[in-house]
């Protein structure tokens, strides 16, 4: 019989249940997690997680906690037993990790601790003559600075998550394509970085990060499943289901700007097709776009001619949520755009208009949230990537 995979051996199962064992303790936040709710939930032995605790605190990763801090039922239940149950938690200066988001207008940092804490972050505006190369060298050099900035040694960084712009193949760690930038197509920009400074990289589309984020911290999606739209110089799309990023067969990330609504009468967009949702909102928006601004910025919400930008928008959005919502059938729908209140505007004007064209494929209408870009969100979604492949 032959095997597609190599058999696990005993030091595999080891190292496994290990990342199985920290993700749990990491996860379970400043509030700590017990050995006896670690053996609960994970249906080990009590010895084996006593070892691998002993493990993880020897190596650095985790630390003790005083017990009265936490008043969790265990903890009452233990305590009625004679026992007061030792919580650990990630130890924040075991490592760090470092989340890098950018687009055609700036480049964003953050560096994070092993307990999730923003240590600091940066920006850098880009220029209209910025090109890949280009944009790389200041993430390299802002990533460098911040670093000796804050004292830190670099083998402690853990690694680097890179959200970025246009759709992007997470297998290969490579833009595949972002018209907005030059020489942004089939490039390398994980392997660039990671050779010049001797981190790991890993690569993920940036909505995608901010949705993973929004479902992981803001709780939206009802626990079960998200779809949000990010409007900025552009337009793009991502969905979480159970808390995963949807990929391709091929490792890429969703394009959603570029779906054709109207691909014969369309308008031509800069990918190069005609009719795309994106090219429907930027003919919306041209001078904004124009000067590399936020699609809608400057829009005054109480003017009727806003009002009208506003409904064609959230008409262009609605086509695109049909097509969504026959592939992958989200519970919520999140808009992300410069502001709050035209967020809300837009995600509010779909619900009703979606709501006057339900077909019998359309048994229940989903949740319409609108919430303002979050860059903090955006560059903590980076940063996990790196924490989720260490994790595991």
């Amino acid at each position: 019989m032959a095997f597609d995979t190599e058999p696990l051996r005993a030091s595999d199962i080891r190292q496994q249940n290990e990342k199985i064992v920290l993700r749990l303790i990491h996860d379970a936040g400043a509030k700590g997690i017990s050995q006896s709710e670690v053996v609960l939930a994970t249906g080990l032995k009590a010895p084996t997680i006593f070892r691998i605790f002993s493990f993880l605190e020897k190596s650095g990763y985790i630390e003790p906690i005083e017990a009265n801090s936490r008043q969790d039922e265990e903890t009452r239940r233990q305590e009625k037993r004679g026992r007061r149950p030792v919580a650990y938690r990630a130890k924040a200066d075991a490592c760090y990790t470092i989340g890098v988001e950018f687009h055609v207008e700036r480049v964003s940092l953050g560096i994070f601790d092993f307990q999730g804490k923003e240590l600091c972050v940066h920006d850098v505006a880009l220029n209209k003559t910025e090109n890949a190369l280009t944009v790389c060298s200041i993430i390299i050099d802002l990533i460098s600075s911040t670093i000796s900035q804050l004292g830190l040694d670099k083998s402690s960084i853990l690694g680097i998550g890179v959200g970025a712009p246009g759709q992007v193949n997470v297998g290969t760690r490579i833009v595949a394509s972002y018209p907005r930038i030059l020489g942004m197509k089939s490039f390398p920009i994980a392997a660039v970085i990671e050779k010049d400074l001797d981190i790991p990289v890993v690569l993920h589309n940036n909505c995608s990060v901010l949705a993973k984020s929004q479902f992981r911290y803001e709780k939206i999606g009802n626990e079960e499943s998200l779809f949000m739209f990010l409007l900025r110089t552009g337009v793009n799309g991502a969905f979480v289901d159970k808390g995963k990023v949807f990929l391709s067969p091929q490792g890429t990330t969703i394009e959603m700007g570029h779906i054709s609504i109207d691909y014969k009468g369309g308008p031509s967009c800069v990918c190069g097709a005609r009719g795309c949702l994106e090219a429907f909102m930027s003919a919306l928006d041209k001078e904004n776009l124009g000067n590399r601004h936020w699609l809608f910025e400057d829009l005054d919400l109480e003017n009727r001619a806003s009002a009208r930008i506003l409904d064609a928008a959230a008409s262009y959005l609605s086509s695109a949520v049909q097509t969504i919502s026959r592939l992958f059938r989200p519970s919520s729908y999140l808009v992300v755009a410069r502001s709050e209140p035209l967020a809300s505007a837009l995600a509010s004007r779909m619900s009703t208009h979606l709501s006057k064209e339900l077909s019998t494929f359309d048994d229940l209408l989903p949740s319409f949230v609108g919430r303002a870009y979050d860059a903090g969100l955006a560059l903590r979604g980076a940063a996990d990537l790196v924490i989720d492949s260490f994790l595991g």
